[in-house]
């Protein structure tokens, strides 16, 4: 789920060619990669003629090539192009060794069968989650939950390669950085699907991880009985607009997205519910995050530990030479920033 070039200067699509206009703002990538990727596609069964991968000002998403009216079909893919990583829910790293001892069979093999999916997903020096932040930018965050998650994750996963390795062969080794490029692609592309028959289960579906994240889009992801996942238009998409699809449900606050996704999303709802519903240790159903419980005192404390006010926050953002985790985590603790003035507005009522 393809988000911002880390690159500095002006922002470029990863990894693809020349951009032929479609309708409205989006530019069709065709490139080598993205036609052989359609056509493993169209030859496994997937139904994808009505969307292209696009370039909207340098974040690459899924077009629509047509007019799709509400209750249609927008790509169906049929499970067996799917990769299935198992049902863990708390160790991203299982299913990670999993994916690159795959990843790395389909290399040894002069035309894996899903080697054209492989070779359109993000490369390591495009992985941009928490994990990936230097000790700098991840303290630039400065918010206590995320910085500890992350820690506690690291060592998590560095104590899952170390026990991935062990009796393997020198030949299907992998690296730590293998291994971490692997996470990136559990945590950020990655679909939780349930099923009465098999529970849940978590699956890299190839097409639908590059739909981009809206919170309010109306759009559904539904698996069939016959083994298809499919989108499910909302409302009428034009030729040429954006589709995304909201991740989680369109219930994630900005703690689960800037470690899952990489990301940062504008004045989310969730950060503001995060602060002032009834605290509590763990996430509950409905709210995939631990809430504080804080009062207006508390809001007051909190938005006085930061070392920067949003104006400086604004300021280097506006004039900052820095890599787009850094630019990220400054972003990340305004939205904070904003979120609790926007909580005190609330208690004030």
């Amino acid at each position: 789920m393809a988000k911002k070039s880390q690159k500095k200067g002006a922002p470029v699509a990863k990894g693809f060619g020349s951009k032929p206009i479609l309708a409205g703002k989006a530019s069709r990538i065709d490139s080598a990669d993205s036609e052989r990727f359609f056509q493993w596609l169209k030859t496994g069964g997937a139904s994808v003629s009505k969307v292209a991968i696009a370039d909207f000002d340098g974040l690459r998403g899924v077009a629509a090539e047509k007019t799709i009216e509400e209750g249609e079909v927008i790509v169906s893919i049929p499970s067996d192009l799917c990769l299935n990583l198992g049902s863990d829910g708390v160790n991203p790293g299982y299913a990670a060794a999993q994916l690159v001892r795959i990843e790395k069979d389909e290399e040894r093999r002069s035309n894996g069968w899903f080697q054209p999916f492989f070779d359109m997903l993000p490369k390591y020096e495009q992985c941009d989650t928490t994990e990936f932040y230097t000790e700098d930018e991840l303290n630039a965050i400065e918010w206590d939950a995320v910085i500890q998650e992350t820690q506690s994750r690291v060592a998590m996963l560095r104590s899952t390669y170390e026990a991935s390795q062990i009796g393997l062969a020198n030949d299907i080794k992998f690296t730590w950085e293998e291994f971490l490029w692997g996470v990136y692609q559990i945590v950020s592309r990655v679909l939780t699907i349930y099923t009465n028959e098999d529970g849940a289960v978590k699956y890299l579906i190839p097409m639908i991880d590059m739909f981009n994240h809206d919170p309010a889009s109306p759009h559904q992801l539904k698996a069939t009985r016959d083994g298809l996942f499919q989108i499910i238009a909302g409302k009428r998409i034009f030729a040429g607009q954006q589709i995304n699809f909201p991740y989680g449900g369109g219930n994630l606050n900005n703690d689960r997205i800037i470690q899952d996704y990489g990301f940062v999303e504008s004045n989310n709802k969730h950060d503001v519910k995060q602060l002032i519903l009834p605290a509590t240790s763990e996430p509950v159903q409905g709210i995939p995050y631990a809430c504080m419980g804080l009062d207006a005192a508390g809001l007051e404390a909190a938005l006085n530990k930061f070392s920067t006010t949003m104006q400086d926050d604004e300021k280097l953002l506006r004039e900052g030479e820095m890599s787009q985790r850094m630019r990220t985590a400054i972003m990340f603790r305004m939205e904070k920033k904003r979120a609790m003035v926007r909580a005190l507005e609330e208690l004030r009522k």
